[in-house]
């Protein structure tokens, strides 16, 4: 897959991290939500933009879809407008979708990217930032990863409450979980096509 020559590639325009106690989601937010979302009812997660298409080859994790105004979706929106002002600038203009991910045994998501190359004029707007959150590090295994120019897996220091903002186009993952679960939430911040 060629990202297009006017995209910044992780070299130039690379992923910003919350992580410490100031700017990263508190830890007691944190215990609420992942509380809040036991008991409720997940889906198995689809892969790439296509709702309901199931593979767990891929992509094996429960998710539920969150509201985008309001909850813990609120601090990755505001986490994502920071990074964007911060270093890429780009025009976004909602959030479109929130979800929160539970990823249990074997759960994992293989190396995707969150932009779609082949959309076309389809969608008014494309994902242009992802912004993602661990609720908890009480896991093993289930490392998120962006891919660098070379190929090489970049991994973000992420701990409970740590958001991780990035382009959507960039290449990332979540290496299997191997005990425990990881409680995650990610949104993606959308606007017009890049140009």
């Amino acid at each position: 897959m060629e990202i297009p020559s006017n995209m910044p590639t992780l070299e130039t325009a690379n992923y910003w991290l919350y992580n410490n106690e100031k700017d990263s989601i508190p830890k007691e937010i944190c215990k609420f939500y992942i509380n809040q979302y036991k008991t409720q009812k997940t889906h198995k997660a689809s892969v790439g933009l296509s709702k309901g298409k199931v593979d767990e080859t891929i992509r094996k994790v429960n998710q539920i879809d969150l509201p985008t105004w309001t909850g813990v979706t609120s601090y990755l929106i505001a986490a994502a407008h920071d990074a964007n002002f911060q270093n890429w600038n780009y025009q976004v203009t909602r959030c479109k979708q929130s979800e929160y991910l539970k990823y249990t045994k074997s759960g994992k998501y293989e190396t995707h990217t969150d932009y779609s190359f082949t959309r076309g004029n389809q969608e008014p707007t494309v994902r242009k930032l992802t912004a993602l959150a661990v609720l908890n590090d009480n896991y093993k295994g289930g490392r998120f990863y962006l891919l660098d120019d070379s190929g090489n897996k970049v991994y973000p220091d992420m701990k409970a409450g740590s958001i991780v903002v990035f382009p959507s186009y960039l290449l990332h993952g979540c290496e299997p979980i191997t005990k425990g679960t990881r409680h995650a939430v990610v949104a993606w911040m959308e606007g017009s096509e890049f140009k």
